[in-house]
């Protein structure tokens, strides 16, 4: 006759319990910033005669807050300059070492399209092509079950 009033207590505790399993509470908003970018274009090689480019982006994720920051997933949206949605978008379920450290920063993250461009002329003229468009990648953070963005940046 116990079991049900048992199964009950250790349901609430894990409803309770749960929020805390993501870390302490701080503003990601105000603390989440990135930092260390480098983007471009990835070369992914030549495919049925076409060259194929990817954007790509490489940065950290600094934390100004006082307390760890763990249980981030990130969502990477590239968006072409003038579109009215985005062009392709990454989900990035672990962070490194997933621990970004109080006052410290993430390893590094290193995100790559699946959607870029593809000419048939050299890689070089891709910036001088005439559908060739600028692209900004916009970064979000994930944290119980809220979105956060935290950055843009316009790819070189």
């Amino acid at each position: 006759m116990l079991r049900r009033p048992l199964v009950a207590v250790v349901a609430l505790l894990a409803l309770m319990l749960a929020p805390a399993a993501c870390g302490p509470d701080i503003d990601i908003q105000k603390s989440l910033t990135i930092t260390d970018v480098i983007s471009g274009y990835y070369d992914n090689g030549l495919k049925d005669g076409w060259n194929h480019l990817l954007p790509s982006l490489t940065f950290r994720i600094a934390n100004s807050a006082s307390s760890s920051v763990t249980g981030l997933e990130l969502t990477v949206a590239f968006w072409q300059e003038g579109a009215d949605g985005e062009m392709d978008s990454v989900l990035v379920q672990r962070i490194g070492n997933d621990t970004i450290p109080a006052n410290g920063a993430s390893d590094p993250v290193t995100v790559r399209g699946t959607v870029g461009y593809r000419l048939e002329e050299a890689r070089a003229d891709l910036f001088t092509h005439s559908l060739f468009k600028d692209v900004t990648a916009k970064i979000f953070a994930r944290r119980g079950g809220r979105i956060y963005p935290i950055g843009s940046v316009k790819l070189d």
